[in-house]
C-alpha cells in the first residue's frame, strides 16, 4: 500500500485520478468510481493488475491510498516472473500517485516510466503467455537431454574406453538422428506445431533414460542419435512455434526467451557434473534424471496450443509444396541462410561437444571446477547478454548484432581454446557473451524468413544444413586432435568459419526488425 497526503480537496483529487493513467506496465483501463474508491483495470499484458485509489477527506488535505492485486498466469515459471511483477507494481502505484498528486495540484505531470526490459515491447495476452512459457518448458526438458552427452563426454569415454577419433566418430554418427528432426520438422507443416513438440518431448525424455542403461559405447551412439534428432526437432518447432505466437515487435525478444530457457537446460545438466565423478559409471544417473521428464508430458499436453498462426492458415499449409524454398522468391535467402547454418555448425558443434575433454584433459580441471568455471563466465553472463541480444536485434537490427556478435565470437573461442590460466576464463566470458548476444537474430534468420506453409520444411532443411556442417566440424577435429597436441588446437583451427559468416553472409540477408512476418515472409498459398 502507498499513501499519499495532497494539499487539496477530494473533489480535485477525483477529477485528477478520474482519467487513465500510464505507467509503461500493464497499462490501465479507464477507471471506475465507486463511492471514495476508483478502481482500474488493466489491458492484457502478460499480467493482469489491479489498482484501487481511495480518497478521504484527512483535515485540511485529502488521503490517498493505493493498493493493488495482480496475478501471474504462466505455467512452469510464474514463480521467476512474481518477484519481478512486485517491483514493478510497486513503481506502478509510486507513479499513479505522482500523477495524481500533481494532476490535483495543476503541476506538469511527471514522464510514464519505461516499459520493463524484461518485457515484450508488444502488450502480450495471457494465452500467449501460457502458451510461449509451455514451449519454453518443452526447449528445458530438450536442453538438458541434449547436453548431457556434451556433459558427460569425458566420463562416457573413459568408461567405454574411447579414444578422441572413436569418440569423434561417435558425435559425428549422432547426428543422424537428424532425419528425424528433418521428417518431424516437415510434418509439423502438416499435423501442426503442437502436437509435434509433444512427442519430440516424449522422444527426448524415453531415449535419455535408455541411454543410462546402455551396455557399451556402439549402443550408447544408436541410442543417442534419437536423443539428438528429437531434442532437435523439440527446439526447431518450439523456435517456430514462438515466432508464430509473438507479437510482431517482440519476435527477436521472445526467441531469447526460448534460448534461455534452452539454455537453462543445459546449464541443469552442466550443474550435476559432479555427479558423474562419484563413481565410475555415475554419469548413468544424469540420464536416468532425464527420463523423468515424461511424467511432465500431461501437463505440456494440458497446456500447450496449436500457435494462432498456423491455426489461421487452416488447411493450406497441408497443401504447400517444399519448392517454395527454391523458387525464385525464397531461393536465394534459402540457399543464403543454408550456408550459414553449416558454417556454424562446423564451428560451433566440435567447440561444444569438445569443452569438457579440453578442460579436463589439457588443463587439469576436475568436475567441480568445470562448473565453477561455467557457472562464473557463462549462466549469468549468457542470460543477461542473450536478454540484451533480443532487445538489441528489435532497435537496432537483426543483419548489425548477429555480424558483430558472430565476429567477437570467433575470437573469443579462438582465445579459449588456445590460453590457459585466466586468460581462458575471460576468453570464455567473451565468448559465451558475445554467443548469447547473436542466438536471437540467427535464429530469426531460420524462422523470420520463410512463410507459415513452409516454415516447417525451411527448418528441417536448414537443420539438415547445420547437422552436416556439425558431422565434418567433429571429424576434422577428431581427426586434427593428435597431430596438432589436443583438441584444444584442433577446435581453435574452426574459428576461422565464424569470421567468414559474419564479414560475408550475414549482411547479404534480408532485415527483419520492424516488419510484419507475413510482409517479410508472404505466404503463396
Amino acid at each position: 500500500m502507498i499513501v499519499r497526503r495532497i494539499d487539496t480537496s477530494p473533489d480535485r483529487v477525483f477529477a485528477a485520478a478520474g482519467r487513465p493513467i500510464l505507467t509503461g506496465f500493464a497499462e490501465q483501463k479507464a477507471p471506475r468510481i465507486e463511492g471514495d474508491e476508483i478502481t482500474w483495470g488493466s489491458d492484457p499484458d502478460l499480467f493482469e493488475v489491479g489498482i484501487v485509489a481511495r480518497v478521504d477527506r484527512d483535515g485540511d488535505r485529502t488521503r490517498v491510498s493505493l493498493t493493488s492485486t495482480y496475478r501471474v498466469p504462466i505455467p512452469y515459471f510464474g514463480w521467476l516472473y512474481r518477484p519481478l511483477v512486485r517491483s514493478a507494481v510497486r513503481r506502478s502505484l509510486e507513479h499513479v500517485a505522482d500523477v495524481i498528486e500533481a494532476r490535483a495540484l495543476g503541476r506538469a505531470e511527471p514522464p510514464s516510466p519505461p516499459r520493463p526490459v524484461w518485457l515484450a515491447r508488444d502488450a502480450i495476452t495471457s494465452r500467449q503467455a501460457a502458451t510461449i512459457a509451455t514451449i519454453a518448458m518443452t526447449l528445458v526438458l530438450a536442453g538438458f537431454g541434449g547436453g548431457l552427452f556434451t556433459q558427460t563426454v569425458d566420463f562416457v569415454a573413459k568408461s567405454f574406453h574411447a579414444t578422441d577419433a572413436d569418440l569423434g566418430v561417435a558425435l559425428a554418427l549422432t547426428r543422424i538422428g537428424t532425419l528425424v528432426g528433418i521428417a518431424g520438422a516437415a510434418l509439423a507443416d502438416r499435423r501442426g506445431r503442437r502436437r509435434i513438440m509433444l512427442v519430440s518431448v516424449a522422444g527426448v525424455c524415453t531415449a535419455s533414460a535408455l541411454t543410462a542403461l546402455a551396455p557399451n559405447l556402439a549402443a550408447f551412439t544408436v541410442i543417442q542419435v534419437f536423443v539428438r534428432g528429437f531434442v532437435q526437432l523439440a527446439t526447431v518447432v518450439g523456435f517456430i512455434a514462438i515466432t508464430e505466437e509473438a507479437p510482431e515487435a517482440s519476435r527477436a525478444f521472445l526467441l531469447a526467451i526460448g534460448g534461455m530457457a534452452a539454455g537453462a537446460g543445459f546449464a541443469i545438466g552442466a550443474a550435476m557434473l559432479p555427479v558423474a565423478e562419484i563413481r565410475p559409471g555415475a554419469w548413468r544417473l544424469m540420464f536416468a534424471v532425464a527420463g523423468l521428464g515424461l511424467l511432465a508430458l500431461p501437463g505440456l499436453a494440458r497446456r500447450l496450443h496449436e500457435t494462432g498462426r498456423y491455426t489461421a492458415m487452416g488447411g493450406r499449409a497441408a497443401g504447400a509444396r517444399a519448392g517454395e524454398l527454391v523458387d525464385s522468391v525464397y531461393g536465394g535467402r534459402f540457399v543464403l541462410v543454408a550456408v550459414l547454418v553449416f558454417l556454424l555448425g562446423f564451428f560451433g558443434t566440435p567447440s561444444l561437444q569438445f569443452t569438457n575433454r579440453y578442460l579436463q584433459d589439457e588443463r587439469g580441471f576436475t568436475a567441480l571446477g568445470i562448473v565453477w568455471l561455467r557457472g562464473v563466465t557463462q549462466s549469468l553472463p549468457a542470460l543477461v547478454a542473450i536478454i540484451m541480444g533480443g532487445r538489441l536485434a528489435e532497435s537496432r537490427g537483426r543483419k548489425p548484432i548477429a555480424s558483430r556478435s558472430t565476429f567477437v565470437l570467433a575470437l573469443g573461442s579462438a582465445g579459449f581454446f588456445l590460453w590457459s590460466g585466466a586468460a581462458l576464463w575471460v576468453a570464455l566470458l567473451i565468448g559465451t557473451i558475445a554467443g548469447a548476444m547473436s542466438g536471437p537474430a540467427m535464429t530469426s534468420f531460420s524462422t523470420e524468413l520463410f512463410p507459415t506453409e513452409v516454415r516447417g520444411r525451411a527448418a528441417g532443411a536448414l537443420l539438415g544444413a547445420g547437422v552436416a556442417g556439425s558431422v565434418a566440424g567433429l571429424l576434422l577435429v577428431g581427426y586434427l586432435a593428435d597431430p596438432l597436441g589436443g583438441v584444444g588446437h584442433a577446435v581453435a583451427v574452426t574459428c576461422v568459419v565464424p569470421l567468414v559468416v559474419a564479414i560475408f553472409l550475414i549482411p547479404r540477408l534480408p532485415e527483419g526488425r520492424g516488419r510484419a512476418l507475413d510482409e517479410l515472409s508472404p505466404p503463396e498459398v
